[in-house]
């Protein structure tokens, strides 16, 4: 049976608490409403990310889900479109198109698997359509290079909001100071929580003096100022590794004594 809302059930009796929490899931995602998300994440939650291949980020607990989801809800540029939502019991399957710009090229078709307990998202496991092998270097190039725009934009705006979505589960920083390895910071929050620190310090800005994009790799040099005066600035370098849309590496140099 299909409901007013173009849900199908194959098991109607037993799947209401899953139908509410897959709505209001989708919901959240067309409204925009980021706030929504966290009651609606089990707190053991698995999330699967449809990219890197050939097995797709894993996402493990709550708080790393709502950081995920959150971030993909305030993307200005992204939408999805349902295409169809089956019920069957405590599992659902949502058919989607997500949109990333105008027209179909800049749109990919997927599946996400759910699975909902006491009505919240126990599990999210997601699929996609992927380009003709031949393409998938150009994607690869157009990806890295979409991740580090918005990463420098970040710094440039001083507004970190896209930032957990750019940072991977397993993301590695070594930063630029102190001397002789620079301060190393492992995982998705302890690197979030230390470029989230630099964007918003608001005595300071970067200018950024060149980008190059190699397949996953990028190299950044910029300056940084902490004042008017030349003499108040100091140029580096990030050597940045992007995986499946995400940044796993971050590399910081600078110009010594």
């Amino acid at each position: 049976m299909t409901d007013a809302s173009s849900f199908i059930f194959s098991d109607s009796a037993s799947a209401g608490e899953t139908a509410d929490a897959v709505r209001r899931f989708m919901a959240a995602f067309r409204h925009k409403d980021a706030a929504a998300i966290r009651e609606l994440v089990a707190p053991d939650c698995i999330m699967e990310a449809m990219q890197p291949a050939p097995d797709g980020l894993r996402v493990e607990g709550q708080e790393p889900n709502v950081a995920f989801w959150q971030a993909m809800i305030a993307d200005p540029n992204g939408a999805f479109e349902t295409e169809e939502v089956v019920i069957c019991g405590d599992r659902a399957i949502n058919r989607w198109r997500y949109r990333f710009g105008e027209g179909q090229e800049n749109s990919v078709r997927g599946v996400t698997l759910i699975k909902v307990r006491h009505g919240r998202i126990a599990e999210a496991l997601g699929y996609a359509k992927t380009p003709a092998v031949s393409n998938l270097g150009q994607a690869g190039q157009q990806s890295t290079s979409e991740v580090i725009r918005r990463f420098n934009e970040v710094f440039q705006r001083h507004d970190p909001t896209a930032l957990p979505e750019l940072i991977a589960a397993d993301c590695v920083i070594e930063n630029t100071t102190p001397a002789p390895n620079g301060s190393r910071h492992v995982g998705h929050d302890a690197c979030l929580a230390l470029w989230r620190g630099i964007a918003t310090r608001p005595d300071t800005w970067f200018d950024i003096e060149d980008v190059t994009v190699a397949g996953e790799r990028a190299t950044i040099r910029w300056r940084l100022h902490w004042g008017e005066d030349e003499s108040q600035s100091v140029r580096g370098v990030n050597l940045m590794l992007v995986r499946g849309g995400q940044i796993v590496e971050a590399r910081g140099y600078v110009k010594g004594e």
